[in-house]
């Protein structure tokens, strides 16, 4: 199935044309690299001159658990959870503030800490980014102390509560069993449920202090400011603004202004199943070439598809020449003035469709020239040729075409040549 079938064209998605796309992002490095040179060079200003630097401190800390924990991802979550919240706490932050003169509120300091997990899961590293290394320092060392006593503090008041709850209990069931006769049915269950109570108080007694952060080590604090980094971030800024750069400036020249360019005839072609080949030349390709030579020599043997097996009349190619292309018939200097039977030109907005009978065309050539202003109508000719099941060529000329368009009207006979035999 061919991309060119009328019946199956619209089911088939034009083929990426990777190669001509990093062509065409070639021709575009140089003002793609200008872009980018300037851009690495303004971040690498704003973030060298007009950035404060920042410094980290870290602590590293370990939870002690108060109870056995069970293995799993959930459970250690668990643990760590308390302690992410005390970090965000307002009364938290404030008492960190009273301890530390660092002009900081809460919320500044809120936003310069980061609490994340150590190579286990019960160590949690505290780090604080601020302006100095020595205020970070004090800052992480407060961090640290306040949670820890803040969380104890939580868990002695908390389990404060479960214990009166629990003590009660066991008061209320001790007095139940007290208030049964000694040889009562129902007293021996009465004693073992006041034996689970008594247990289950000695293990909220046993949990009162709650899970405990230690200080496991302080690393000597670096001097060398975490942010900015100016040279990295430039670099990552320029190779950004490079690659986008390059693509807008192909996706502008493809699509805005009136004269074709490389990137157009490959977005047209690819849309509207033409065959373009930018590696061929911008002459007339030389199989087609060759196909008319044999028409004008009267060869009706050479292949035209299965759809013109029995054409009606004469095979037909017709050359669409736009404003400042030049076609094979141009410059050839032996031709005479008479009819020809294998080509048919007309400008490249022209109704042809009026003056031949589609049924014989046997293949479209659109030949523009760079320097020309036909996009807009050589575009218009592509869709309309889409709808016809006839194979279309797009030629795309340079200002060099006129002498290879003479060399390639040289080579049309002997090609004739080799098709008659």
């Amino acid at each position: 199935m061919s991309v060119h079938d009328a019946v199956h064209r619209g089911d088939v998605p034009p083929p990426i044309d990777l190669a001509g796309h990093m062509r065409e992002l070639g021709r575009a490095f140089l003002p793609a690299l200008v872009i980018a040179l300037l851009v690495g060079a303004g971040v690498f200003y704003l973030r060298s001159e007009l950035t404060d630097e920042q410094y980290a401190a870290s602590v590293v800390t370990e939870i002690e658990p108060a109870q056995t924990l069970v293995p799993g991802d959930a459970f250690i979550e668990q643990m760590r959870a308390p302690f992410m919240e005390l970090a965000t706490d307002r009364s938290v932050l404030d008492e960190v503030l009273a301890q530390v003169d660092s002009g900081m509120d809460a919320a500044e300091l809120a936003s310069s800490v980061e609490l994340s997990p150590g190579t286990s899961p019960a160590l949690l590293i505290v780090t604080v980014t601020t302006r100095s290394p020595e205020l970070a320092a004090d800052l992480a060392e407060a961090m640290v102390s306040t949670m820890a006593s803040t969380s104890t503090a939580n868990a002695i008041r908390d389990s404060g509560d479960r214990t009166s709850d629990a003590q009660s209990a066991v008061d209320a069931q001790q007095a139940r069993i007290d208030a049964l006769a000694p040889d009562d049915p129902s007293r021996p269950a009465a004693v073992s449920e006041l034996a689970d109570l008594r247990a289950r108080l000695s293990e909220v007694q046993a949990t009162a202090g709650g899970d405990r952060l230690v200080v496991l080590s302080n690393p000597e604090q670096s001097t060398t400011p975490v942010s900015p980094k100016p040279v990295s971030e430039a670099l990552v800024a320029a190779l950004a603004a490079l690659i986008v750069a390059a693509e807008l400036i192909v996706l502008l020249r493809g699509r805005l202004g009136r004269k074709p360019s490389r990137s157009w005839a490959r977005r047209v072609s690819r849309k509207y199943g033409a065959h373009f080949d930018p590696k061929s030349g911008d002459t007339v390709p030389p199989a087609v070439a060759a196909r008319i030579a044999a028409l004008e020599r009267g060869d009706r043997t050479a292949s035209r598809g299965a759809r013109h097996a029995a054409p009606k009349g004469e095979s037909v190619i017709v050359l669409l020449v736009g404003e400042g292309a030049v076609s094979e018939s141009d410059h050839d200097q032996d031709r005479t003035t008479e009819p020809r039977r294998a080509t048919a030109e007309f400008g490249v907005s022209d109704p042809w469709w009026q003056h031949l009978d589609v049924g014989d065309v046997e293949t479209v050539v659109v030949l523009v020239s760079k320097r020309g202003r036909d996009k807009k109508a050589a575009t218009a000719a592509l869709r309309l040729l889409d709808d016809f099941d006839i194979p279309v060529h797009l030629v795309l000329q340079s200002g060099r075409s006129t002498r290879r368009v003479e060399r390639t009207a040289q080579t049309i006979a002997p090609e004739g040549q080799r098709h008659a035999s």
